[in-house]
């Protein structure tokens, strides 16, 4: 759970900066162009691992459950 709160922070935290970015420097700059697509690129790749992250990665409970099973089976 920690760790989902720093990645998700640490994202959110660069898309905000980079706003900031883009507001004191203004829309229409070449630096702008670039932190705009900088910026799509990156939420595009959250939403990639995310959806993966979701899909494979089964929740705490799951995951020590199934690591029980095998253990049990194991034996």
């Amino acid at each position: 759970m920690i760790r989902t709160i720093l990645i998700t922070g640490s994202i959110a935290m660069v898309v905000g900066l980079s706003g900031t970015l883009l507001t004191l420097f203004g829309p229409n700059t070449i630096g702008a162009q670039y932190a705009k697509f900088t910026i799509m690129l990156l939420l595009f790749l959250v939403i990639l691992v995310g959806s993966y992250w979701f899909v494979m990665v089964p929740p705490g409970r799951e995951r020590q459950q199934r690591e029980r099973q095998e253990r049990e089976t194991e034996r």
